[in-house]
């Protein structure tokens, strides 16, 4: 039997996730496991609130089905993430690695953040002679961009100077605010420092893109240097002095230190070396490795990045595919064909699973959850080796493994959630090319899917709503039964479908004997109890699937289907009349409340229209209700 390993990951870092998730699936082929990577896209923030629906992908798996536990821990962005995680693993009781953090409870593999940094600070300041250096890093806390600036402070230390405090900023990865602090440095001084080292490469890239714009030359008026040897810094100009992580063979360890802990095997912390690789933003030629990818800068890319004109129009495709979609079966074809032809991206077993309560509408999407997902999800669109598969139902464990229960061999299966805001919609399961995860393509995907569902709730909403309005103006506010129009929309048109199909139908007419003398000596509101009295005792004595609607003033009107032979007309008329006496005693009601009734058969070598039907039934019921009156009048 194949074991399981579940990875936990934040998506922003596309590379890294790919380069480390290969490297545990190269692993995990040696052991037999298939590999379940659960990715989620949350951004820093003071609370958790804004980041509900992305979290909630870490509730789905639980892990007392899984064999162990890969946790890249230095890839969230939110610390309640792997707070949450870790005390999910230790509940669990299962084996565990951590990558890069060391936690209490696990096993780490993590890569010498200090070397890499150490000898790149070493080669801009002895080999280049730099002392005037600005150093972008990290959040202020992160302990890797800690590190690196120790390791930057220790290189400048040995050779007898040190960088003020005014040199160290702190960003947040990302290029945008790197560049805004580079350029708020360089207005206070009016001019470029010698080098900017950054904790990345891309803060690297966006600051030599900045600076080369403005009219400065990368390295002649400044060195630059990133880390983390990005495929974008081996093909950017100039190529990016940076570190090399090797991250695929952090994966790899990773998994193979979990093979070892499943072999009950004595598993202690592992520290993978960084290197220096020598690019031209530092002011060198750039090493082998370097050359040879800038011979071939598109192809390089190209095989780490899905092409974007591709996704483009595969987005298009979805969209056009829901974009008028209003109820679960139509989700489900549409997207089941639309994906059966174009799952490059997505993978030959791609699934959708939703919340049933998604086709389901209520004030403010109160019947969604915030947190968890129902025991029953919807799987709307599923592919098996390509081939679509029926809409079905299933629980959360059985939608997670079904892919892997029908895979021979190691399998990777990448799981996203699907939300709005804080309301969880589901979750997507994708097996494609990881190429997917570079360059935020997996959040793009992500993001794209979400937006569409969106549209697709949007229309449900807007078919439910005019459903009920719909509902609303053929309904009588009174009795709450059909009214004429509902009567001539539904009962007519239902009646003369059923004769030309060769059934048998019924038309009554039933009109409230003496109701003026009700209104006049009993007060409109007891004519108002009358009809809804004579409502109720329609809707209880005679079957559910009649139409009975009010027809007009104290007149109703029923149609129905008749299913075997001729109906017996005075026992139907006897049991309205004993059903009408109780209801009328029930509810203590003080006048006289009779029907009158007028019942006509449709046969289906009639060709009589509705209008002629209607007149049989009034003037029955008009010599039934002459006979009542008789009656009344004698009885007075």
């Amino acid at each position: 039997m194949k074991r399981r390993i579940a990875v936990f990951a934040g998506g922003w870092g596309g590379e890294y996730f790919r380069e480390v998730v290969l490297g545990v699936v190269a692993a995990a082929k040696q052991e037999n496991a298939d590999v379940f990577a659960f990715v989620n896209f949350s951004v820093h923030a003071d609370t958790i609130a804004p980041n509900i629906g992305e979290f909630n992908i870490f509730t789905l798996p639980d892990l007392e089905d899984f064999d162990g536990v890969i946790l890249m821990a230095n890839s969230f962005n939110m610390l309640e993430e792997v707070e949450y995680l870790t005390n999910k693993v230790k509940k669990a009781g299962i084996p565990a690695v951590s990558i890069e953090y060391e936690i209490e409870g696990f096993v780490s593999v993590a890569t010498d953040n200090y070397a890499g940094m150490y000898d790149l600070a070493k080669h801009v300041i002895e080999d280049h002679g730099a002392r005037d250096i600005l150093f972008i890093g990290g959040p202020k806390e992160h302990p890797e961009s800690a590190e690196r600036l120790r390791a930057l402070l220790d290189a400048t230390a040995e050779n007898g100077f040190i960088i003020p405090d005014e040199n160290i900023k702190y960003a947040d990865w990302s290029k945008d605010p790197a560049i805004q602090l580079v350029t708020g440095w360089t207005d206070k001084h009016g001019k470029l420092p010698e080098a900017i080292v950054c904790a990345n490469d891309i803060m690297a890239m966006g600051i030599c893109e900045h600076l080369m714009e403005s009219g400065y030359n990368v390295p002649e008026d400044v060195i630059i240097t990133g880390y983390d040897c990005l495929s974008d810094a081996r093909s950017f100009h100039p190529t990016i002095t940076t570190v090399n992580h090797e991250w695929g063979k952090m994966g790899e360890t990773a998994m193979q230190m979990m093979a070892g802990l499943l072999k009950g095997e004595n598993v202690g912390n592992t520290m993978l070396k960084t290197r220096l690789v020598i690019g031209e933003s530092c002011g060198c030629t750039g090493e082998d490795e370097y050359n040879d990818s800038r011979l071939h800068p598109k192809s390089l890319k190209q095989g780490y990045e899905v092409d974007g004109l591709v996704m483009d129009s595969h987005f298009r495709h979805i969209y056009q595919a829901v974009r008028k979609i209003d109820c679960r079966d139509g989700l489900f074809y549409s997207l089941s064909y639309l994906f059966e032809r174009e799952h490059a991206i997505e993978g030959e077993d791609f699934m959708l699973c939703l919340d049933p309560e998604f086709f389901h509408l209520e004030d403010n999407d109160l019947n969604l959850r915030s947190q968890g997902y129902s025991d029953k999800l919807d799987i709307v669109c599923q592919l098996n080796k390509g081939i679509r598969r029926p809409l079905s139902t299933a629980s959360q464990r059985e939608a997670l493994f079904l892919a892997s229960e029908r895979k021979e061999g190691t399998g990777l299966y990448m799981f996203v959630p699907i939300y709005s805001d804080a309301k969880t919609y589901g979750f997507a399961m994708l097996t494609g090319d990881l190429r997917i995860a570079c360059g935020n393509q997996l959040y793009i995907w992500t993001r794209h899917m979400n937006q569409d569902l969106e549209q697709a709730r949007r229309n449900i909403t807007i078919a439910d709503l005019t459903r009920r309005l719909t509902q609303l103006s053929m309904t009588d506010v009174l009795t709450g039964i059909y009214n004429r129009a509902g009567c001539e929309k539904i009962a007519f048109p239902m009646l003369e479908e059923w004769r030309q199909g060769g059934g048998t139908g019924v038309v009554m007419l039933v009109d409230i004997d003496k109701m003026k003398l009700i209104n006049d000596e009993y007060g409109h509101a007891s004519g108002d109890l009358a009809l809804c009295t004579v409502a109720t005792t329609l809707k209880k004595e005679l079957p559910a699937d009649w139409i009975i609607s009010r027809f007009g003033g104290d007149e109703f009107f029923v149609g129905g289907k008749v299913l075997a032979g001729d109906m017996d007309f005075t026992a139907l008329r006897e049991n309205l009349e004993k059903s009408l006496a109780k209801e009328v005693t029930r509810r203590g009601i003080t006048f006289n409340l009779t029907v009158s009734v007028g019942i006509v058969l449709i046969k289906p070598e009639n060709k009589y229209d509705i209008e002629k039907y209607l007149q049989m039934a009034d003037m029955e019921m008009y010599h039934e209700k002459n006979e009542h009156h008789r009656k009344m009048e004698r009885m007075e």
